[in-house]
């Protein structure tokens, strides 16, 4: 039943908030498995720098870098997060530090309102890959008690009622900060609106850059951020970021928000922070390192 409620609201339209990158019950998504999809599929929605280059994982991996076995591991740990009840939400999420926990963003348990979601999953994209329930109690690690969409406690930190067998996250590497110009390799569940038409059981890709990291000795927030020009839509929330350093592919951050992605003026508009053509990504050392690192080990 809980897998035919899933379909149903991913495959019916509803309205949605312009920044909130969660997906509301039934917004209309891109669709595969031979489905067509309805017209808002053929939006270029805020899409930075003038073309929207994601794919599915399988079709530009190998373009981006990645090996066979980077692939395979990428399905195993990233997925599908969200939220049945009082109303359904769906965002991205992956994996970290450990396989029973993921880190996505705190908004897709929330309503607009300030009320808690529950009924709650994670199901990973990888082949048949099980829909598993999350633990959200006392223990989740919210960025704060009332994240705020888009904001820097815009975090989640989330057991899992069991592991994901087999599944090995990707290391963090909170000694090697984050620098303008690093390649990245964002990775969400199924954004909405895309230009291409991917099954929703592979992950899609896209290959983009940081363009500016903040120092974080200039930032009062608990949590560090960067600045990129990735294509962010509905259900982008939770992304997870990947980038190589010394060679290995390491966990960097999770998409948090983006400009307004429906509004036309953002088709194909250049990077512009100033003018709201970017997106914004929460980084996976500083407090969610930590907070990741206390729930692992029962600390909460």
């Amino acid at each position: 039943m809980r897998t035919l409620i899933l379909c149903l609201f991913l495959c019916f339209p509803a309205a949605s908030q312009a920044f909130d990158l969660a997906l509301p019950a039934g917004q209309a998504w891109p669709t595969g498995s031979g489905l067509m999809a309805g017209p808002s599929h053929l939006q270029r929605v805020n899409i930075i720098d003038g073309e929207d280059d994601r794919d599915s994982l399988l079709a530009i991996g190998p373009s981006l870098g990645l090996s066979r076995g980077e692939i395979s591991r990428i399905r195993q740990v990233s997925g599908y997060v969200g939220c049945l009840s009082p109303s359904p939400s769906v965002g991205s999420a992956a994996l970290f530090l450990t396989n029973q926990q993921i880190l996505t963003a705190a908004h897709v348990f929330f309503e607009p309102s300030g009320k808690r979601r529950w009924k709650c999953f994670f199901r990973p994209q990888s082949p048949g890959g099980p829909m598993i329930d999350l633990v959200v109690d006392g223990n989740t690690h919210f960025g704060s008690k009332k994240p705020k969409p888009g904001s820097n406690n815009d975090f989640a930190i989330v057991r899992l009622v069991e592991p994901v067998q087999g599944a090995v996250p990707f290391p963090v590497a909170p000694d090697v900060p984050v620098k303008s110009g690093d390649k990245l390799v964002v990775i969400s569940a199924h954004p909405a609106e895309m230009e291409r038409e991917v099954d929703r059981d592979i992950p899609v890709a896209q290959g983009c850059r940081v363009r500016r990291a903040i120092d974080k000795s200039r930032s009062a927030a608990a949590t560090s951020f960067f600045r990129t020009d990735c294509d962010a839509t509905g259900a982008s929330s939770g992304g997870m970021h990947l980038s190589r350093v010394n060679g290995e592919l390491v966990f960097r951050g999770i998409t948090i928000t983006t400009g307004p992605w429906r509004d036309p003026r953002y088709k194909g508009a250049p990077y512009s922070e100033k003018g709201g053509s970017v997106t914004t990504a929460l980084g996976t050392d500083a407090a969610i390192l930590d907070a990741g690192r206390a729930l692992a080990s029962g600390g909460f």
